[in-house]
């Protein structure tokens, strides 16, 4: 350090050093600006920026050398060798251009401190080299330790520079040339101190080394190159920085204009600016397309507008042009489709210097909207036409002030006019009913804390007048404020006074009797039920009366069903008079009526009163001009004394009407415990007949048939009880011929034994079962005859009941098919009310069962309506007198006019008559002296099983024989 210290103070002038100093660090900021442009250039132009920051940096680093050379003093007198001195030049040069080449390729940290490494070495040969070149009376001794201290110095602060220069950038070069130009004063001095002169007497000055002055003027010189390059650096910084600028206002620009045309590209609409004489300087992507790619001029702008447009906007945009202000207009121009649409043009005028310079024009399109417009108009008349049409009223309220507006139609529907009420929501809740406020508000309430997701209410709302008015108000919370508490409601009032009214209406007719106007079954058990649990509470006894009544079904066949109608109106009128309140009468259905007493003073009292609507019933009834009289029978049954049940009530009081019809009809009965039992032994019966039917309990009995004639002896003598007048008149013997058989069902009890005909078949009747029954018979009688030896006709009788098959005729044919029994020898025998009931039914089954052959025979002749209506719409092959004339033929001389006519009539038709119930000899004998073409009764054979007729069907005992032993029957007893 001593050695470095006496080298600065004693071996160098004062201005040597900081000279030397300035000129390295001009030299070295020089080289950094110029490196600064070689990186920003490319190519050429940045290998010479390059080239010049090398000669920057290696003249500067040779001038700062022989400058302090030139105030190097070593006592001893100094030369310089040219070639040498030129070349370390040059190795300066070249060892700058190596470490900034170096620089500009790697911009890493390695690559700077490789750069500033290299750079030190460049130094350092510099040095070394230009230090050869110093011709003195002597030689240099050098001193390792501060040669390698000046190398390693040097190189930290070359490489330090470099890396702040990466680091900083060209923002600021101070720092970087100061701490280069330092590292390179710093090498060397620390170098120079390396050396050391020793001076030798027997060495002259060189004659060929140069003296002072000229390396100072080189010194100059090369200071002058490297100022220049100074001032070219600054030059080059200065135009690349304004170029820089110049480069990002250009792009900048264009960046500008690309957003701008981006942008305008991108819009739903048309823009283009054009000059004030027409022409266009700009258009997007959606005028051109509109308009084609060539710009549109004026006229063509104009020609593509609708026809009823032009001359408006003709004169918009003149006056827009002479008042400099924006253009603004709807109108229709035509599409490259040829289609018109709807656009929105905007036209803003662009001024300088208060005059238009150019327009800048927007088109957007609004086909749509104005289509969406013109809809929404149309629907919002529709809508005003359709609220003035319905009952639906408006409202809006708003709940924080209370405000609420209210639409015409909800103040005409309570009648009131607009404005006539105040517009707040007290003044409708004032209008609601009184009993329906706890349900409106509190569904109200719910809706508005969010718990349901509507408010739907059905209330009364008071009319202007007083009235009451039924509405359905349907309404929706359609905003909330930020803690969820609901601000606006909006809602409608649908008058449903109409349905209201509909639905009591329907509710009514529901429980009332759509003919009288009575309550129905539905509504009398419902009121039944209630009463009858008002024992339980101590009320009093009360009672129910079924009523049916007597002979209606005549008056509705023969008056028909308008005249049976309004007799059940009467009655019902009758029963609502002839009651008084809370006592109700109720129509069942048909001709059956009840009535509730809702209190009576026991059976006396319920007997009297049922008695008292008998009487009123039976009045005489004025129908058109006809009075008609019907009656009534009636069941009573109390409660609690007859059952507190509705079933058990309703069971007994029918069981009482019953026995009333029984009785005689007309009359009122109570129940009796005994009836209970009675139904209880129908019940049995009816379960026994069940169980007859499909266990073949039933059997058949046959009764014969005979036609009167001769060559079959009906009786050899008188029997006892017979006169001699039961001969022939011309004194010979009465002949006959079985002609077949009636077969009448029996039912062969296990227990009870034979049960008789009357004690079953109505049971079979009202349950149903007849129509079973009926088919067992049909398919037992059809197989027994097909078996008999001789080809003899067997009748069987068949219910009303099924006639009601629609499938009847098929029934019968597939039982012969079944039993192999020829038709013509079956004969079906009907009563005349099975064709009353309903002719049109009756009379297409007959004419089918004719078609294939069966005899049909109206059976009990004389007891209906014998009428000749229905012997003249359907030919019958038969007709049977009924028993009860025949049995009077002896007694009652009108029994026997009508016998008489009846064999008259049927001669008449050519219909054979079939007199039933023959049991005496004198019967016989009228009935022959008559004509009547067969008979059939006790005094020819009771109906007996099949195996006791056996001989009779195969002709081995003749029916005189038969009959003399039923006549000996009949005597004995």
């Amino acid at each position: 350090m001593y050695r470095a210290f006496v080298c600065l103070a004693a071996e160098h002038t004062a201005w040597a050093i900081p000279l030397a100093t300035l000129v390295a660090w001009l030299s070295c900021h020089t080289a950094l600006q110029l490196l600064g442009q070689a990186r920003a250039d490319k190519g050429r132009r940045s290998l010479g920026w390059l080239l010049g920051a090398a000669f920057s940096a290696g003249a500067g680093i040779w001038s700062t050398h022989f400058i302090a050379m030139l105030g190097y003093d070593p006592g001893v007198g100094v030369g310089y060798d040219p070639a040498l001195t030129l070349a370390s030049l040059l190795v300066s040069v070249a060892g700058a251009l190596a470490a900034l080449t170096l620089l500009h390729a790697f911009r890493t940290n390695r690559g700077c401190i490789g750069a500033g490494i290299v750079l030190s070495l460049g130094l350092a040969a510099m040095h070394v080299t230009g230090m050869q070149g110093v011709r003195i009376p002597g030689t240099f001794i050098w001193h390792p330790g501060t040669a390698v201290a000046a190398l390693l110095i040097g190189s930290v602060l070359n490489c330090a520079s470099l890396l702040m220069l990466r680091h900083q950038g060209d923002r600021n070069l101070v720092p970087s040339a100061t701490l280069l130009s330092g590292g390179i004063a710093v090498l060397h001095f620390l170098a120079m101190a390396a050396a050391e002169v020793v001076p030798d007497p027997r060495a002259g000055p060189d004659a060929g080394s140069l003296p002072r002055a000229p390396i100072a003027v080189g010194i100059a010189l090369v200071v002058l190159a490297v100022l220049a390059c100074s001032v070219l650096a600054l030059v080059a910084d200065r135009l690349r920085r304004m170029n820089r600028v110049l480069s990002k206002q250009q792009a900048a620009l264009l960046a500008s204009e690309e957003r701008m045309r981006a942008l305008t590209d991108s819009l739903p609409q048309m823009v283009w600016v054009v000059q004030d004489d027409g022409r266009i300087v700009y258009s997007n992507r959606l005028f051109r397309a509109f308009f084609g790619a060539n710009l549109a001029s004026y006229a063509l702008r104009i020609d593509a507008q609708h026809p009823d447009d032009r001359a408006g906007t003709a004169a918009s945009w003149h006056r827009a042009r002479v008042e400099r202000r924006t253009f603004d207009a709807e109108l229709r121009w035509r599409n490259p489709a040829g289609e018109y649409r709807w656009h929105k043009i905007v036209i803003v005028p662009v001024m300088q210097e208060r005059t238009v310079v150019e327009w800048i024009g927007t088109a957007l399109d609004i086909d749509d909207i104005v289509r969406a417009r013109d809809a929404l108009r149309v629907s919002e008349e529709r809508l005003a036409l359709a609220l003035d049409a319905s009952s639906d009223g408006l409202w809006d309220c708003d709940l924080a002030t209370g405000d609420l507006w209210a639409s015409d139609r909800l103040w005409q529907r309570l009648g009131y006019a607009a404005g006539e009420l105040p517009f707040h929501r007290s003044a409708w809740l004032s209008l609601i009913h009184l009993d329906d406020r706890p349900e409106v508000f509190g569904r109200l309430d719910a809706h508005l804390a969010a718990t349901t997701p509507v408010f739907e209410c059905e209330h009364r709302l008071q009319r202007k007048d007083g009235s009451w008015g039924w509405f359905l108000t349907r309404a929706k919370v359609v905003a909330r404020d930020a803690d969820g508490r609901a601000t606006r409601l909006v809602g409608t009032h649908v008058d449903i006074g109409l349905r209201k009214e509909a639905e009591r209406r329907i509710a009514h007719m529901a429980a009332h009797d759509a003919l009288t106007d009575l309550p129905n079954r539905t509504l009398f058990r419902d009121r039944l039920r209630r009463r009858l649990s008002g024992h339980r509470r101590g009320e009093a006894a009360c009672a129910v009366l079924c009523i049916d009544l007597d002979r209606f079904k005549e008056v509705n066949d023969v008056l028909g069903h308008h005249a049976g109608d309004a007799l059940l109106r009467e009655v019902g009128q009758r029963l609502r008079e002839g009651l008084a309140a809370p006592d109700i009468a109720a129509r069942l259905g048909g001709d059956e009526f009840a009535v509730l007493l809702d209190a009576v003073d026991g059976a006396g009292d319920a007997l009297a009163r049922a008695e008292a609507l008998i009487r009123e019933i039976g009045r005489p009834v004025r129908l058109g001009d006809q009075s008609i009289e019907i009656g009534a029978s009636i069941g009573i049954a109390s409660s609690p004394s007859d059952g507190t049940d509705e079933e058990a009530i309703l069971r007994r009081a029918d069981l009482a009407l019953y026995k009333a019809k029984a009785a005689g009809r007309n009359l009122a009965c109570l129940f009796d415990p005994a009836m209970d039992l009675a139904l209880a032994e129908r019940r049995r019966l009816e379960a026994d007949l069940r169980r007859a039917i499909a266990q073949d309990e039933l059997v058949l009995h046959y009764q014969p048939q005979v036609r009167p004639g001769r060559g079959q002896l009906f009786v050899g003598q008188p029997s006892a009880g017979q006169s001699p007048d039961s001969q022939h008149a011309d004194g010979g013997p009465l002949e006959g011929r079985l002609v077949g058989f009636e077969a009448l069902v029996r039912w062969q009890h296990p227990s009870r034994g034979l049960v008789p005909p009357g004690a079953f078949i109505p049971l079979a009747e009202e349950t149903g079962l007849v129509v079973a029954l009926g088919e067992w018979v049909l398919r037992a009688a059809c197989r027994e005859a097909a078996g008999w030896p001789r080809p003899l006709k067997v009748a069987v009788n068949l219910s009303p009941r099924q006639f009601q098959q629609i499938d009847l005729p098929e029934r019968v044919l597939a039982i012969l098919t079944e039993t192999g029994l020829a038709p013509d020898r079956l004969e079906i025998e009907v009563t005349e009310t099975v064709i009353i009931n309903d002719m049109a039914r009756a009379m297409t089954v007959l004419r089918r069962l004719k078609s294939f052959g069966i005899r049909i025979a109206m059976d009990d002749f004389g007891t209906g309506y014998s009428s000749l209506a229905t012997l003249q719409a359907f030919p019958f092959d038969t007709i049977k007198i009924d028993r009860s004339f025949v049995s009077q033929l002896e007694q009652r001389p009108a029994a026997a006019m009508i016998v008489r006519a009846v064999l008259g009539l049927g001669r008449s038709l050519d219909i054979q008559v079939v007199a039933e119930g023959v049991e005496t000899e004198g019967q016989r004998l009228f009935l022959i002296a008559e004509g009547c073409g067969e008979m059939q009764g006790y005094l020819f054979g009771k109906p007996q099983p099949v195996e006791k007729i056996a001989g009779l069907v195969a002709g081995e005992r003749p029916v005189a024989a038969e009959r003399r032993e039923t006549a000996l029957r009949l005597v004995s007893g």
